[in-house]
């Protein structure tokens, strides 16, 4: 049985035919010929595509045209890219009794490029953009061009690149151009270096441009380049908020945003703190042993200069969140009871509650448990709770319904989101909350502030 056509490596037919290429070289053509005449009688192309160069070269014999042309078209009518390319270029230069035929030439290219021919795609490509054998047309000898780089040729990446960079592709730009320079570079084209060289440098504006027109991804990767060889601390910033929140092409990536946001946060870039920390709080749930100890400090220290600075009601339970969990190494029980309040009954943060209201409980239990009277102090505790369960619940209701008027609201578990802001009570009904919570600052009396009517446990 006959080999594949196409002779691979270590092969007996690739073995063969390199040895009858050698002995052409050497100047033995009539020995080199049987030997690509037999390999040819079980359909080998390559051997096929050796003769028509036998008959054109006329080493051994005259050159016969008609003999190239039929052992050529015999092995590119099976899509042998070699004998393609062979046949446009003798198209293209014209033979004996053949003028250049220029519409045959590129068609052929063609073929060769359809057949994964990097070169045959170049040249129809650029026979497009010259209007050589066919109409003149940027957009078809551009197609022409992607798949000539597509298929790695170097010079097609120069060519898109310059294309790119100049603003005749629509969909180009500095960044693209940029893109096909290096890879150009990469596969040694000897211009490649002075093109990159040349080209602008992108700066912030331009990523805030990307953003505008939604290229999130690309505005990611340009931020990224400017936060790491320039240290430009918006970018960094930009780049973090990139790698907490994501974006269309863009994964999140909790550690590499928690890297940004700290150095942002260091050249005081306004709420990458407050970021920093909300990338180390849902990176330790996601990826658990990936920050130390000394990150979850740094970020309840600015979870906690939010709450107290911004009355930002998220960024206090935040500090709960991290004194709450043995893993942090934080354990702060004092913070939790400072901070609780705020979370809970200011914020109506779920976690905040669970976390607090036991330990003030425990508390108030502890205390009243331990003044004189036997019995009697601990009907002042029942009548304590008594008056004051009812207040609270409603409390917590309009807070919470406060809170979730103004946040992205909480389950079981403590859960963050990138901030461009502080998250301060500003609704009515946080007001009405307010209200609430100086009405009874003397815990026991009566529930007597405004009840917002949209509060269904206050009716």
């Amino acid at each position: 049985m006959p080999e594949a056509t196409w002779s691979e490596p270590g092969s007996i037919s690739y073995l063969q035919n390199e040895h009858a290429k050698s002995l052409y070289s050497a100047g033995e053509y009539a020995e080199a010929k049987t030997i690509w005449q037999g390999l040819a009688e079980y359909g080998n192309l390559e051997s096929i595509n050796n003769l028509g160069v036998y008959y054109r070269e006329g080493k051994a014999v005259p050159a016969d045209y008609e003999k190239v042309v039929i052992y050529w078209q015999q092995a590119a009518e099976k899509n042998f890219t070699p004998s393609l390319m062979n046949l446009a270029g003798l198209y293209e230069e014209g033979f004996p009794g053949h003028p250049s035929d220029l519409r045959k030439a590129f068609e052929t290219y063609v073929l060769a490029a359809r057949a994964g021919d990097e070169k045959g795609a170049f040249k129809a490509a650029n026979m497009v953009f010259r209007g050589e054998g066919v109409v003149a047309n940027f957009a078809d000898g551009h197609r022409l061009l992607t798949l000539a780089a597509d298929l790695g040729n170097p010079a097609a990446f120069m060519m898109m690149g310059k294309y790119d960079e100049l603003g005749f592709n629509p969909d180009g730009d500095i960044l693209s151009a940029r893109d096909w320079y290096e890879k150009a570079q990469y596969m040694g084209h000897p211009m490649a270096a002075d093109a990159l060289a040349a080209l602008p440098k992108p700066d912030i504006n331009y990523v805030y441009g990307l953003m505008q027109q939604k290229r999130h991804s690309d505005a990611r990767r340009l931020a990224a380049e400017l936060c790491r060889n320039d240290l430009d601390a918006q970018a960094c910033n930009i780049q973090g908020q990139y790698d907490l929140s994501g974006a269309s092409g863009v994964y999140r990536d909790y550690l590499s945003a928690a890297h940004a946001l700290d150095y942002a946060c260091a050249m005081k870039i306004a709420d990458s703190c407050l970021n920093y920390a909300h990338a180390v709080a849902e990176g330790a749930q996601y990826g658990p042993g990936k920050f130390s100890t000394a990150d979850y400090r740094k970020a309840e220290q600015a979870y906690a200069r939010a709450c107290n600075e911004q009355q930002d009601y998220t960024a206090c339970a935040g500090v709960i969140y991290f004194n709450y969990y043995s893993a942090f190494g934080l354990n702060d029980r004092q913070k939790i009871m400072d901070y609780g309040p705020r979370a809970c009954m200011n914020g109506g943060n779920d976690f905040a509650c669970d976390v607090w209201m036991p330990m003030f409980n425990a508390n108030v239990a502890e205390t009243y448990g331990r003044n004189p009277g036997g019995s009697s102090s601990g009907s002042r505790f029942g009548n304590f709770l008594g008056n004051t369960l009812g207040t609270i619940v409603a409390g917590l209701a309009a807070g919470a319904q406060a809170y979730n008027n103004n946040s992205a609201g909480y389950s079981s578990t403590y859960s963050t989101s990138s901030s461009s802001g502080s998250s301060s009570s500003s609704s009515s009904n946080m007001r009405d909350f307010n209200q609430y919570m100086n009405s009874v600052r003397s815990i026991g009396t009566a529930y007597s502030a405004p009840c917002p009517p949209t509060n269904s446990y206050c009716r």
